[in-house]
Formats: C-alpha cells, structure tokens, sequence
C-alpha cells in the first residue's frame, strides 16, 4: 500500500503465482483492503489440477484476515462498497450473489453455480470481463469491443460497443523477385525460372513477367520460391502475461521460420486478439495470426463449458466470436448432442470447428457425421484400415496430426532432438529465450528411429488425403518455428515433398477459408512466401535454409527479420545467450550479448 501521503510502500500481503487477472485489491467496508488469492487444488479439472479462488480481507497493516467466500470455479471477485454482494468472472462471464457477513475465525461461504445456497445471477451470458463495483447497485465489465452497465435494482443491463479502425499495414509500391524457381503449388505448377511480381501487397505476376516500371527487383538466381506456410496449431501467446511486448518472439520466431499464418485452437482472446491487430497494423511483426480463443472444453470451471442445452451453447459461442474467432475448438465435450449443438450454431455463424483428438474411432465418426470440420492431435490408431481413411476422407475432413506431440509411441519431437544438436542452432538461440530452448532440447533419449510412430501416422493422413481429405501442419509450440519445418519433414516420408509442402500451405489455407487469398504462388493472392537457398524438392530438409520471408508484400531478412522493402530498417535489439560460453558454474545471465 501506498499512502498518499508520500512516504515508503507497505505490503499488506505476499500471495504466490497468480494465474488469471491477478489480485485485484480494493477498499471495501469498515476501511477494509478486499483482493482476490488463487490457491492450486491437485488432482481436478480438464488437466489434473484446478485452481481455487478466495476473496480475502486483511485491516490495512495486513492483520486480521479473513476469507468471506471461496470460488471453486471463478477467476475473481469484486466485493460491493457496502459490503452486501460480491460480483464473480467465471468461464469469462459475470456472477452477482449475495455476501452473507462472515464470523470472525468461520470458513468463508462457498459460490458454486451448480448447488447454489441461494440466488446467483448472471449479468452476463454472451461474455463478461474485469467485473468492477461504480457504487452498490452498479457493475461495470466489458467483452471484446463491448462495455457493460449492470443494474442490480432492475436486472438490466445498458451496452456500449466501441468501434475503432486503423489502417491495415500494407506494402505500398512494387518489387520483382526475378530468375528464381518457383514452386508454385497451384496444381504442383514448377517454373524452373520466373518472376514473382507483387505490388500493394499482392502477387500480379507470375512467370514470364515484365518489370518496367517496379519500384525494386531482386535477382533471385539460385534460389527456390515457395509459399508462405499455414500453421493451423501453433500455441504461441502463453509468454506475456496480458502484457504483450511489440517486439514479441513467440510471434516474430514463426515469421523467420517461414510460417506466414498460424491458428492457435487454445488460447486466451485477450492475449491473441490484440496482438493479431498489432500485427496487422503494422505495430508488431509477426505471422498473420487466427485463433479459436479458449476451447469449448468439457465440463464447467473457469477452463470448462457446461454446454447444459443449445441456448446456453449458443451463449458461449457468441462470445467467443465477439472477439473474432474464425474457428471453435470442441474439447471432448461427451454428448453428441453437444457437439451437434456447436456445429449446428457455427455452421450460421460462418465458423469453422476444430475439435481434440480422442482415442474412441467412433468419437471421431461421429463428429465427422455431424459435420465437424476437422480434429487435432495423432490417432491412437495405426495403420489406418481403408474403410477408416476412406471415410475420413470422403467426408473432407481435415486432420492435423500434430506430429511433434502424442501418438502411438515417443513424441516425434524426440527424434530431432537426439539426431542434431537442436538446442546449438544459432537461429534458434536468436529468437528463443534460454529458459525455453535449453532444458529440453539438449536432453535426449537415444532409441532406434523405428521406435517412432511419425511413418505410420504420415502414411495414414495420405490416405485419408488419396480419399479427398485434407491435413494441416501443427507444431504445438513444441519448438516455435522450426517445429513447423518438422511437421513438414515427418509428412513427407509418405506424402513426397511436394505433397508435404501442398499440406503446409494449401492445405492449411482450405481449413481456413482463405484459399482465395493464400496458399499459392497465383496472380490475386496476398504475396506470402519464402525464398530459399536450395530446392526442397530435392531434399525436404531445405525448408529450412531460408534467405528471405515475405509477408503480404513486405520482404524480411529471415535470419534477422530486417526488413529488407519496402523500407529498410532493423527488426530492433535482442538478446542472445553464448551458448559455448556456457559451463556448468556459469549462469546464463552473464554471459548474454546485446545485438
């Protein structure tokens, strides 16, 4: 605390990690400091472990505490000014109930929406936010682009939405990438030599392709164009915090990899949202970035939906596309019902569903029969029986395998662990932080390549693919950006390359929607590609020896991601740690440089 007056700051309290919005102190009745503490409960929820919550009191020098309520599902709470009510966020919407006076030594009241001890209402359906007492009969919160006044007296509810444009970043002017092979993956289309002409943009010439009158031209000789890829689950917004930096790795990493457009299926909106509009102002760099928000996950709590008729469902994804989802994620919700529900409601919403991978076959055929759009992770399965992949693919489903993680044997990730060095790739070290690249990467079990599943599970999606099914490339945030050249590798031990890299772009870009726009090296579409050093049609693994990246017509170096046109300016100062300078009774702090 703080006092006005001037003076030192006096802690009040020491809480542990606090996950979710944070304490959020407040003065509440007789003078009292109010704030909400999370506590870990083991062995509950969607992952073997939950998180409590508890509304504290403490006097202002930090003595007599108290616990007036405790939350098994909620992220936090607000207590009113007179002390009669409290107002709760749970599964991101907002509670009111009443706040019985607790004795001074007794346990706090528990709030379970489920068995409820008297009235809780909701003031919130379609997304509430940062509940927020104006005076004991008023709460405001938001949701997305919305703003919210909730009057107890009546039960009403008075909405502001807040609309606000910026330019979108485009690459104004022309450039002329000339004498390059050019994969263009427009119906396996190979140009031995041509030109990739983009201007505000967009590609507008492909080819045999005159350059008077372009801004730029790059002679590309020697080098191979491919498109920029498709990422459709890559978890990388789990680092800031709500706190999102402009210069942010998690994002810029995918960019330098090549990766030109991710889908994460599980993630905070108030964490992705606003960095996908960063980027697409021109205020942070990045790939272009999509994602489904949180997953509709089963069960209730604040990581679960309890999706208990098709009105509430329809609540819960209103409010997830009030924040611009493109895709749901369906996480095993267990009734076909529900899931009938979700799809039903996302097909008149325009929306794509995605769903978790199960280990029941009729899981998944019933999933596809209601007309889900896709699922994620390896089948538990292998080898796929042709009436499996035929109905699969018959059903256009489009299956993102997730090579990296789960399966049938070790994690594929292994196995590029103990063939190279990983954690030793200069590239790397630039773009991830010490603590993320080191203390897996450079430990490694030894097994025979037989021990992983990654063949089986690869000629599995190909039939599903000889059947008119698609797949997605998804590295799961295992090891940003290379992880995406990974999934790519381990699909074309049965697909080829040129099937790999149709799966990495084309693909992706069909489970999106965008295929008018992405995908493809095509006059009209938004200039996303990659120029590298060697053919990958040759060898697979050259995917990864990019020179530049270019992203909706602004061109990158792809090691540093300077940008190269059409300005020339540095991405900014990072800082890398010195691996070989690293022993033992070193601390990596020491030893980082500032570039």
């Amino acid at each position: 605390m703080q006092p006005t007056s001037g003076g030192d700051a006096k802690t009040i309290a020491r809480l542990g990690s606090q996950e979710g919005p944070g304490a959020r102190p407040q003065f509440g009745p007789a003078d009292r400091i109010y704030f909400t503490e999370h506590r870990s409960v083991k062995g509950e929820g969607p992952f073997g472990g939950k998180v409590e919550t508890d509304l504290v009191s403490v006097q202002k020098d930090g003595s007599d505490r108290h616990v007036h309520a405790t939350f098994p599902d909620a992220t936090l709470a607000q207590i009113s000014p007179d002390g009669e009510h409290v107002a709760y966020q749970e599964g991101d919407n907002v509670y009111v109930a009443p706040l019985p006076l607790v004795a001074t030594g007794a346990e706090g009241m528990r709030l379970e929406r489920k068995t409820p001890a008297f009235t809780i209402t909701p003031a919130s359906l379609d997304g509430g936010m940062y509940p927020h007492w104006r005076d004991a009969n008023t709460i405001e919160y938001g949701n997305a682009s919305k703003y919210f006044v909730y009057h107890l007296s009546t039960a009403k509810t008075d909405t502001t939405e807040i609309h606000l444009s910026v330019p979108r970043a485009i690459a104004q002017g022309a450039i002329a990438l000339t004498n390059a092979r050019l994969v263009t993956l427009a119906n396996k289309k190979v140009i031995d030599s041509g030109t990739v002409v983009v201007k505000a943009g967009r590609i507008t010439c492909v080819g045999n392709c005159p350059t008077q009158g372009v801004d730029r031209v790059i002679d590309a000789k020697g080098k191979t164009i491919i498109p920029g890829w498709v990422d459709m689950h890559a978890h990388h917004h789990r680092e800031s915090g709500g706190i999102t930096p402009t210069h942010n790795f998690e994002s810029a990493v995918y960019l330098a990899y090549g990766v030109t457009t991710t889908l994460d299926p599980a993630t905070l909106g108030e964490e992705v949202f606003p960095l996908a509009e960063m980027i697409e102002a021109g205020r942070a760099i990045g790939p272009r970035t999509f994602s489904t928000g949180m997953p509709l996950f089963n069960g209730s709590g604040p990581n679960g939906n309890e999706l208990t008729s098709y009105e509430v469902t329809e609540h819960e994804i209103n409010r997830l596309a009030s924040y611009g989802v493109v895709a749901l994620k369906q996480y095993l919700q267990p009734d076909r019902e529900q899931r009938q529900w979700i799809t039903e409601i996302a097909r008149k919403q325009h929306l794509r569903v995605t769903g978790e991978g199960s280990s029941d076959l009729l899981h998944k055929i019933s999933m596809l029969m209601d007309g889900q759009t896709g699922f994620e992770h390896p089948t538990p399965y292998v080898p796929l029986y042709g009436d499996v992949a035929k109905f699969f693919g018959q059903s256009h489903t489009v299956y993102s395998p997730t090579f990296t993680v789960g399966g049938t044997a070790p994690w594929n990730e292994e196995y590029f662990f103990q063939i190279s060095d990983v954690w030793k790739d200069k590239k790397l070290q630039r773009w991830t932080p010490w603590r993320e690249l080191m203390p897996h990467l450079r430990r490694r079990w030894l097994r025979p390549v037989t021990d992983y599943h990654f063949g089986v599970q690869a000629q599995g999606l190909a039939d599903i693919i000889a059947n008119g099914g698609y797949g997605a490339i998804g590295s799961h945030g295992q090891a940003h950006g290379i992880g995406s050249h990974w999934e790519v590798w381990m699909l074309a031990s049965a697909l080829g390359n040129m099937g790999a890299l149709e799966v990495a772009s084309v693909h992706g870009a069909h489970f999106l929607g965008a295929d008018k726009d992405l995908a493809t090296l095509e006059s009209g579409k938004l200039a996303d590609l990659m120029v590298l050093n060697a053919n990958p049609l040759d060898d697979i693994h050259n995917t990864a020896n990019i020179a530049m990246v270019m992203k909706a017509g602004t061109l990158y170096d792809a090691d540093s991601l300077d940008e190269i046109w059409p300005e020339q300016k540095p991405f900014g100062a990072y800082y890398w740690v010195n691996l070989d300078q690293l022993k033992d009774d070193v601390r990596p702090v020491d030893i980082y440089d500032k570039k």
